[in-house]
């Protein structure tokens, strides 16, 4: 594949992307929604109440990909509802990419010759081509971030979201530490840390409990909270 038919086919999976996410969130249930809302502590006067758009996409990707409390992914519900699209289109190939798309913490490479970024799964040991315009042009090379990602092809595309992550962030889902529960008035960046991350990555029992978080259902739903909660994604509403 060439470069040109790479961006190319990219630009083609980014509109199907939109327009299948378009489609799975209104079919959320509002209970799932309530649950997955106070699952990241955004939910308040019986509805969501996000501080911004990037806060209100982390309720909706876990109600459209990966629910907490029981309930049923609304990827489902678009699976058994929608009339199958044309074999061999990009809305084909995307949607059965969400059917496999997975969670997880990278970091954040250099640029790929091919187009987009490269990126390295660091509880899985995993290198992934990602095409994403935004990484590729802001990306800086060694920062963590967390993404759902699905593979229409040999590369990668998110899901619509991208949780920032750094050690601290790191150390709350490594050591399984409780939710925070204090006020989040401001927006505070990530510590883009490099050696406090390097020095705990290389302690003897990171392997194995990356591979851990690798596998936990849950790991998207954390990492969202532990970012809310330490004002990497701004300000919370009632915190």
């Amino acid at each position: 594949m060439s470069d040109t038919d790479a961006a190319d086919r990219y630009a083609a999976y980014a509109e199907a992307r939109g327009v299948l996410l378009n489609a799975a969130a209104p079919r959320i249930p509002n209970v799932s929604l309530a649950a997955q809302a106070r699952a990241l502590h955004l939910w308040r006067h019986n509805q969501v109440e996000p501080g911004s758009e990037a806060q209100l996409a982390c309720v909706l990707d876990l109600g459209v990909f990966s629910p907490v409390g029981g309930h049923k992914p609304a990827l489902e519900r678009v699976l058994n509802a929608a009339i199958p699209p044309p074999e061999g289109s990009a809305d084909a190939a995307m949607l059965d990419a969400f059917t496999r798309a997975r969670f997880g913490l990278f970091r954040i490479g250099e640029r790929d010759p091919r187009g987009g970024i490269a990126l390295h799964d660091i509880c899985t040991g995993e290198d992934v081509w990602l095409m994403d315009g935004h990484l590729a042009e802001n990306g800086v090379p060694g920062m963590l971030v967390g993404a759902r990602l699905a593979w229409p092809e040999a590369f990668a595309l998110t899901c619509g979201v991208l949780c920032p992550v750094d050690v601290r962030v790191l150390l709350h889902l490594m050591e399984n530490r409780p939710p925070q529960q204090g006020p989040v008035h401001q927006f505070i960046p990530p510590q883009p840390n490099e050696p406090l991350v390097d020095t705990l990555l290389e302690e003897a029992a990171a392997p194995a409990r990356l591979a851990e978080l690798a596998k936990d259902p849950l790991l998207a739903a954390n990492a969202y909270r532990a970012a809310l909660d330490l004002g990497l994604m701004g300000p919370v509403p009632g915190r």
